[in-house]
């Protein structure tokens, strides 16, 4: 009798790999390097890495990350970017070259690690932090632009020495693993600078913190307002190089400013007003992203905190419409949402709530309508596409809607107009 064919179990699919990942670690953040780092260091991915641009801060790090892509690309170079969290589907976080990574490519890397890291576990983020490295190194890319996660010291993209750093706006987020001051979350976000190598501050008030724990590092610091600057619509950079920024609202100056002062540090490009010029063209879905419909404008940004929702309603008050401004707001439970919402007090002439009930750390529009009753009547509560239809059928010509709040949010709404073109058509 001959020998049983042997089983083989058929390859996870990337959105089984994905379940797999989000159930497989008791915790969903985990700070700290040392399994990460072990893990890494069996796949090689520590031992000559490509030059590589790191990001911190609270605000403006997917802005600046994008630029910074866009800018190498536009020159030549070949890049990876690794950013977080995603809106739609997770091939956006890793990207070469400005394209999404292929399924095939993250089934791949995360069969490695898994064999990689046999008994150590690994939260959700740090092996898609992994996968990130793995697939620029097999891609062979020529730099990495890496945005932090959360704080910079103990995150998982921290175990890459960085090339040069960039620490944009500090504010009080994730408090509950960084601590509850800006002098303290400061810290953590410092800890992605390098002995001898430049970070560049984008924070026009930056904690003493920062500052003394940069010094502390030996990192050489260019700080807004002092080596850089901008000004009426010019950044100044640390060389005495001025360049005109473009209105582009979609993209805050400092934070294009920061860009541009990180690339001619980094001595990888030749900065001119024509690569300047160039990045007027760059966007990112969900910061700000301002879109003129057949009927109505929309705005999708994904302001989750104090900070980026004083942002909104700034740029929601500079750039004002003839007719009524609609918010469609979801939220994490976990954000300081008073304090967010005192900061919408007059921007709004209605809210629509969206019910975020399959995400476990989202606050429940019950609890949430009695938060925003001061701010203005709750018109709707309930899942996106009943917002939507209901909003269509009374949104007018010179009219507003907003999606903000959390990724969430904007991603549903995203999605939502991707499959349901005619709620969206734009002129």
């Amino acid at each position: 009798m001959g020998a049983l064919p042997s089983l083989r179990m058929a390859p996870l699919s990337l959105s089984a790999w994905l379940e797999r990942l989000e159930s497989q670690h008791s915790v969903e953040i985990e700070l700290g390097l040392d399994r990460v780092s072990a893990v890494a260091d069996k796949l090689g991915l520590r031992s000559s890495p490509p030059t590589t641009l790191t990001v911190a801060g609270t605000n403006g790090k997917g802005s600046v990350v994008t630029v910074l892509s866009a800018a190498l690309v536009h020159s030549g170079k070949r890049v990876g970017r690794y950013t977080s969290p995603h809106l739609n589907r997770f091939n956006e976080r890793i990207c070469i070259d400005d394209v999404e990574a292929r399924d095939a490519e993250l089934v791949a890397a995360f069969e490695a690690i898994e064999y990689a890291s046999a008994t150590i576990s690994l939260t959700y983020f740090e092996v898609a932090t992994l996968a990130a490295l793995w697939i620029f190194r097999e891609r062979d890319v020529d730099v990495q632009v890496l945005e932090v996660g959360l704080g910079g010291r103990l995150d998982a993209v921290n175990i890459i020495d960085a090339d040069l750093s960039v620490v944009t706006n500090i504010g009080l987020d994730h408090t509950d693993w960084l601590g509850d001051t800006r002098e303290l979350i400061a810290i953590e976000k410092a800890g992605v600078a390098r002995l001898e190598q430049p970070c560049i501050v984008a924070d026009p008030h930056p904690p003493d913190s920062l500052l003394s724990t940069l010094g502390a590092v030996g990192a050489k610091i260019f700080l807004l307002n002092r080596e850089w600057r901008v000004v009426g619509g010019e950044v100044q950079t640390e060389s005495h190089q001025c360049y005109q920024l473009s209105g582009n609202t979609g993209l805050l100056p400092v934070n294009l400013a920061a860009a541009i002062q990180a690339l001619e540090l980094s001595g990888l490009v030749t900065v001119d007003q024509p690569l300047v010029d160039q990045l007027a063209s760059v966007s990112l879905t969900g910061r700000l992203s301002r879109m003129h419909m057949e009927n109505y404008e929309l705005v999708l940004d994904v302001a989750h905190n104090v900070e980026s929702v004083s942002q909104l309603a700034e740029f929601l008050r500079e750039y004002p419409v003839s007719g009524k401004t609609f918010a469609v707001f979801g939220v994490m439970g976990d954000k300081p949402i008073r304090d967010m919402l005192s900061l919408c007090e007059t921007a709004f002439d209605e809210w629509n709530l969206i019910d975020l009930c399959h995400v476990p750390r989202a606050m429940s529009t019950e609890r949430l309508a009695e938060l925003v009753e001061p701010m203005g009547a709750v018109t709707n509560q309930g899942p996106l596409p009943d917002l939507w239809q209901s909003l269509m059928s009374r949104v007018s010509i010179g009219d507003r809607i907003v999606v903000f709040g959390s990724f969430f949010s904007v991603g549903e709404a995203t999605a939502h107009l991707a499959a349901h073109p005619q709620d969206g058509e734009q002129n």
